[in-house]
């Protein structure tokens, strides 16, 4: 289960800069008159009355004294705006207390491995999830000569580059597939570089890392496979990774790194 204690937390810091905003406002509004008004619609011009809140007394408001009212209007929206976010600062602050996804884990984690073999989890362990993620098998494109490069836990890769940014998803444990294909629709099978597997979260990201964008021939076809990819709901920072070189910028392993913790960590 997704753990959106992060976002939530960054909401009740929205809402707390907003309590101390309209708290400031209404300090300078402290003398405006604490009148109520009314508004009513004849012949399709606006008017106003004040009313006074001790004596119920009614006074109506001259065209020329409308300008006037604008002060007291605000003190009685902001002071309505300050109630609701203190209810909402309240509420968020009470489920925050109580709010722990980890606990439905830790209703399964905390068995005994004999009672485990008993049940199904309702959420898959991180555990199961990524074995079953894994055991997704596909038939992989055969290496014709190539240079041999293999990562610290053996998959065989095709470029340096490549071997860097396995290297690097294997270091901060990300699940990978290297060139598992997939079909797009306008241009059919593709086998992206990697498709990693954001645990946290658990969603997947393809990563089509373009090493040779110096190249004319090999720009202009991999423009067009990102197109494809565009086409076909996969976006650079939303569900795709890209990184780039050429022969004169190679691969940096700084931002490489800072692109796995960023997106997949």
């Amino acid at each position: 289960m997704e753990d959106y204690r992060g976002e939530l937390e960054e909401q009740l810091k929205v809402i707390n800069n907003l309590v101390d905003r309209v708290r400031k406002n209404n300090i300078r509004l402290e003398e405006v008159p604490d009148y109520l008004i009314r508004v009513n619609k004849s012949n399709g011009c606006y008017q106003y009355h004040l009313v006074n809140k001790q004596t119920n007394e009614k006074k109506y408001v001259k065209s020329k004294e409308v300008p006037n009212l604008k002060k007291i209007a605000q003190k009685q929206y902001n002071q309505k705006v300050y109630e609701e976010l203190l209810k909402m600062k309240s509420s968020l602050e009470i489920f925050l207390k109580n709010y722990d996804v980890n606990k439905i884990d830790q209703l399964y984690n905390k068995m005994s491995e004999g009672r485990k073999r008993l049940i199904n989890p309702i959420i898959e362990t991180d555990e199961i999830y990524i074995n079953n993620w894994l055991e997704d098998e596909y038939e992989t494109m055969t290496f014709f000569g190539e240079t041999e490069f293999y990562t610290n836990k053996g998959v065989r890769v095709r470029s340096k580059s490549e071997l860097i940014i396995a290297n690097f998803l294997e270091e901060f444990a990300i699940p990978y597939k290297y060139e598992k294909p997939i079909i797009l629709k306008g241009m059919g099978q593709v086998r992206p570089d990697f498709i990693c597997l954001n645990t946290r979260i658990r969603k997947e990201y393809l990563w089509e890392h373009f090493g040779m964008m110096d190249d004319a021939d090999y720009a202009n076809k991999n423009v067009i496979k990102l197109n494809a990819y565009h086409q076909n709901g996969f976006y650079p920072g939303k569900n795709m990774i890209t990184s780039f070189e050429t022969s004169k910028q190679s691969i940096s392993s700084r931002i490489i790194k800072n692109i796995i913790q960023q997106y997949l960590c």
